[in-house]
């Protein structure tokens, strides 16, 4: 048996997502806290070379973080280090396949195990979006609760039930073979399903600068819903002149003492959106300006913007750093087989029907509007129970 090390922080999402990887495989570690430990950290410093957790050790030799360890996963390769049994076969034929294990995955999961279908959930990692938000306080009966710890309390749920799991696998294709579905990974496994529901969500476009990943959590946050009330008599930068960059400043111009409106040009937003920011005194905007570094060591302290037109340097003392530019839904391996909007979201009805018979959909990879962890929740939800009614209704 390899000796496996993990050195991890007690709220970081990405320890917990390495952790449940090595979980789903049945594999044991020794978890380092470096929370506190200055000396373990200095130690996992001078091991591995990086500051960042989690940092990942197989019989001594350094395995990188979450990101690197979740791509050998996805290749197959980390089986063969561990001495896995590559040959395993899925040959069962399943009721439902769930892909993705976001708020909309575990929904989906608990509802169809329910149902007395065998039910398998595929994913990268668990949690979603959810699993890297410092603080949720509206999703409903829980006033307050860190995104990892939601997450968790998600994943214990859904090991109530008879749910198989394979998690760290990258999906990259759906088939079809005679009356089944064929779900492939990066791995070179192939899955046959009566029905497939994909729950694989969207990641937020990240502006790569200095600052950004090693603060996110501390003040750079990505859901002006989910985390501004935080942020109440604090400054903060909002970057983005989308519909969710206004938003975003109109939504918190009642919260922060301070709102910036940062765009590298005009506004792409609604028109009413853009007149009803334009017309607010209490927001400044900053329009031809491109955020460079964010500043900061145990939370952000600020964040220097370049302006593009005459390259001049501007720095701005905030609390928050709002990522608004965007979201990227994780449709790749599905795009030649159903029918998307111009994002790349799967359009749906309101069943969670994809037009394609067998697939579902559900949360944030779907075109609908809203993107909120008690949504993406209950169009999981729905959607099982609507695969639950196709598969009854097939001879």
């Amino acid at each position: 048996m390899k000796k496996i090390e993990i050195y991890s922080k007690q709220w970081c999402p990405y320890c917990l997502k390495a952790k449940s990887l090595l979980k789903s495989k049945g594999l044991s570690y020794e978890d380092i806290d470096v929370t506190e430990d200055m000396a373990q950290k200095q130690e996992m410093i001078a091991r591995s070379g990086r500051r960042t957790v989690p940092q990942i050790f197989i019989d001594g030799e350094a395995m990188g973080g979450y990101d690197d360890i979740s791509q050998l996963n996805a290749t197959g390769e980390l089986d063969k280090m561990l001495g896995i049994d590559m040959a395993e076969q899925h040959a069962k034929i399943y009721d439902v396949v769930i892909i993705g294990a976001g708020p909309a995955g575990l929904s989906a999961a608990i509802y169809a195990s329910r149902k007395n279908i065998s039910t398998l959930l595929i994913a990268l990692d668990i949690g979603g979006q959810m699993g890297t938000t410092y603080d949720i306080a509206n999703y409903p009966g829980i006033k307050q609760i860190s995104g990892p710890d939601l997450v968790e309390q998600f994943m214990a749920h859904v090991d109530q039930y008879n749910v198989e799991k394979l998690i760290g696998e990258r999906v990259n294709g759906i088939g079809i073979k005679d009356h089944h579905k064929v779900v492939k990974t990066e791995s070179g496994k192939e899955i046959l399903a009566k029905a497939v529901i994909i729950t694989t969500g969207a990641f937020k476009r990240k502006l790569d600068i200095p600052g950004e990943k090693e603060l996110t959590g501390k003040g750079v946050v990505y859901c002006s819903t989910c985390d501004g009330p935080l942020f109440k008599d604090l400054s903060i930068a909002i970057v983005g002149g989308g519909n969710s960059g206004l938003e975003a400043a109109l939504e918190m111009e009642n919260i922060a003492s301070k709102v910036y409106l940062i765009s590298g040009g005009e506004w792409r937003g609604d028109q009413i959106l853009q007149d009803k920011v334009a017309a607010n005194q209490e927001i400044e905007v900053l329009k031809f300006h491109r955020p460079v570094e964010i500043h900061g060591t145990q939370h952000v302290e600020g964040i220097t913007l370049k302006n593009v037109r005459t390259n001049e340097t501007r720095y701005l003392d905030v609390r928050g750093v709002f990522i608004e530019v965007g979201l990227f839904p994780n449709t790749d391996f599905a795009l030649d087989l159903m029918e998307t909007n111009r994002r790349g979201e799967i359009k749906v009805n309101n069943e969670g029907d994809t037009g394609v018979r067998g697939i579902f959909a559900a949360g944030d990879v779907t075109d609908k509007r809203d993107k909120q962890i008690v949504i993406a929740a209950g169009d999981g939800a729905r959607a099982a129970l609507t695969a639950f009614n196709y598969i009854m209704t097939q001879i």
